[in-house]
């Protein structure tokens, strides 16, 4: 018995050190991935995937209300067209962003189109969040402090190599948001805005792929507004 306990033991141990080794290699990739790549490496990283699709868990957090409101659904990332953003969960809304319009439709109600002229400041905002999603490093200098760090433990733990905050330094944004925060690792899987009034909203990604590489029919009709 004492031989058979002593073998557990001895087994048990191997494999905790196995563990921590393999933990250990994964850290040490990823803080090397992260202190070698540079923001040019990720804007180029980013913006090599010019169609991207997948699926999105939106939560936000906000002060009036007890519990977070949650939303999902599907989007698509079309760099020479713009976004799309399908909410399917707890309600369907289509959103359509392009360079100089914007196309919102709840259910089957009419689509209402703005142009850019029509309202700026939305289309501020609009681009500055194209921007987020296309990893447009180059442009979010402009208007924010910006900061490639190593994802923490629970970042590296859900796969994230890389961490990007924006701090904004001039206003509109510095009177809306604290801070943004980027993560991920191939694709962007993971976008926080914290607000200066304490709200902070949370997207997660998953299931992006780059296939099939041209929009259908379908979706180039969506884009032309």
């Amino acid at each position: 018995m004492g031989n058979a306990y002593a073998q557990a033991e001895s087994q048990n141990l191997s494999q905790n050190l196995s563990q921590t080794a393999s933990q250990a290699m994964v850290q040490a990739e990823s803080q090397t991935d992260s202190q070698t790549l540079s923001l040019a490496d990720l804007q180029q990283r980013l913006a090599a995937q010019t169609l991207v699709r997948g699926d999105f868990v939106q939560t936000r957090h906000m002060a009036m209300f007890n519990a977070p409101l949650v939303s999902s659904g599907h989007f698509l990332l079309a760099q020479d067209q713009g976004l799309q953003w399908q909410q399917t969960v707890p309600f369907p809304v289509s959103l359509i962003l392009t360079q100089d319009k914007l196309s919102q439709q709840f259910a089957d109600s009419p689509a209402q189109v703005v142009d850019a002229k029509d309202n700026p400041m939305v289309f501020y905002f609009s681009h500055l969040f194209l921007s987020l999603f296309e990893g447009n490093t180059q442009q979010l200098t402009e208007q924010f402090t910006v900061s490639l760090t190593t994802p923490n433990a629970k970042e590296q733990a859900d796969g994230a190599r890389w961490v990007l905050t924006l701090t904004p330094t001039a206003a509109p944004l510095n009177a809306v948001f604290e801070h943004i925060r980027l993560s991920g690792d191939q694709f962007i899987d993971q976008l926080i805005l914290t607000e200066k009034r304490g709200d902070v909203t949370e997207i997660a990604f998953s299931h992006q792929t780059t296939i099939p590489a041209t929009l259908s029919k379908e979706e180039q009709r969506a884009f032309q507004l």
